[in-house]
């Protein structure tokens, strides 16, 4: 409602306004007055500025007693140490054997940082990926043999949102057979670019070569009609893609192969050994506009609900804590109030979500990311597959 004493709601203000006031020099104090809901009492509080930290590996935990899971949202340019940071206690303290490395709806970034992590998954001068153009020469990439933690199985999780340095991590380790690349065939995106500034302070990007996985893929999908390049995930949608992996066109022009003899397909993006579809259960706008009111309300929700104890441990939260129809129902009550009326035939196709988001925010506040990802985890079909087949032993060359 305020900062420092100046109202900041109801009087027509950007939020690029809001941002200037809140920004300052690390260290200093912003005064801040905020009203939460209802409550006719503003609430005071003194903050102090400081650098915040936009981390790229979101979450590191163990899935059982020897696999891991890390998740990358996007290659930065910390993210090579911000994994070895994340893996180092987990190995050392925790036995990790097998690793489960989500890189679902990662858009990419550093090249570097994503041969780097591959680093830790090869012995030196393995090829992970090289680029060519058409007056590029071949530039290879290889494994600088540095791998400092024993992994020994990996799945790679991947989806339409995967892209670029994503892409080359989920390649290498299919051609090399290193691990299972688990999920939906992601995005597509393997150009390498040169930027040249222009006089009016804009730049031109120029497209001088592309990437190719070690077996000679071709990572970049096809864009000569610009109209289907830019709705592709419309495309893929419809055409049931993203339901059923034999929709997925593919042509014995683009078959390779990899180090072990294995079929696999190049054309644009990467397509995982084991599919896993999309569920459009819940894709409703009713759906989108109740997820949104979540946060907050969850946190109200447990502010007021004191008769409840709450599980100390995030195992026992797991394993016994129950979103209640009281809990739902107050939600969709609530929604109701703030102008998204109830839809009947909606709520009873997303009910079981809505109480996984539900759950999910809890855990949040009562033990941060690794309590989100545990809840949404505990009921994701690509980490159950993916514990499978690395429990299985099977090699995925045997696929």
């Amino acid at each position: 409602v305020t900062i420092n004493d100046s109202v900041v709601a109801g009087v027509k203000i950007d939020n690029g306004s809001i941002f200037k006031k809140l920004r300052g020099e690390k260290g200093s104090k912003v005064n801040l007055g905020i009203m939460r809901g209802r409550e006719k009492k503003l609430r005071k509080y003194t903050i102090t500025r400081d650098v915040i930290p936009v981390k790229s590996v979101d979450v590191a935990y163990m899935l059982d007693d020897r696999t891991a899971y890390v998740r990358i949202t996007r290659f930065s340019a910390r993210t090579y140490q911000e994994f070895m940071e994340a893996v180092r206690p987990l190995s050392e303290e925790k036995n990790m054997q097998d690793l489960v490395l989500d890189l679902r709806g990662n858009p990419g970034g550093y090249l570097e940082e994503a041969t780097d992590l591959l680093s830790q998954f090869f012995p030196e001068g393995k090829l992970l990926v090289y680029t060519k153009g058409r007056f590029e020469g071949r530039n290879e990439y290889k494994s600088n043999g540095r791998a400092r933690f024993p992994i020994r199985n990996i799945a790679v999780l991947i989806d339409e949102g995967s892209a670029s340095a994503s892409e080359i991590v989920a390649g290498a380790v299919q051609d090399w057979d290193r691990g299972w690349v688990i999920g939906r065939r992601s995005f597509g995106k393997g150009l390498v670019q040169e930027q040249y500034p222009l006089s009016d302070g804009g730049a031109l990007r120029l497209t001088v070569a592309r990437y190719f996985t070690p077996s000679g893929r071709c990572i970049q999908r096809d864009y000569k009609n610009d109209d289907d390049y830019d709705h592709d995930a419309d495309r893929r949608l419809k055409n049931g893609e993203l339901s059923d992996a034999s929709m997925i066109k593919l042509a014995d022009s683009t078959k390779y192969y990899t180090g072990m003899g294995r079929v696999v397909f190049g054309g644009g993006g990467i397509i995982p050994d084991v599919f896993i579809p999309i569920d459009t259960s819940y894709t409703s706008d009713y759906y989108f506009e109740i997820r949104q009111m979540i946060p907050p309300f969850a946190s109200r929700w447990i502010e007021n609900d004191t008769h409840i104890p709450l599980p100390k441990t995030l195992d026992a939260f797991l394993h016994s804590y129950q979103i209640s129809d009281e809990m739902l129902e107050a939600l969709v009550k609530h929604a109701a109030d703030q102008g998204v009326p109830r839809n009947a035939a909606d709520l009873s196709d997303c009910r079981a979500e809505l109480k996984l988001q539900l759950k999910a925010r809890i855990a949040k506040m009562l033990f941060g990311d690794e309590g989100l990802y545990a809840v949404f985890n505990d009921d994701d079909p690509a980490i159950d597959k993916a514990l499978k087949v690395l429990r299985s032993g099977e090699p995925v060359a045997r696929k």
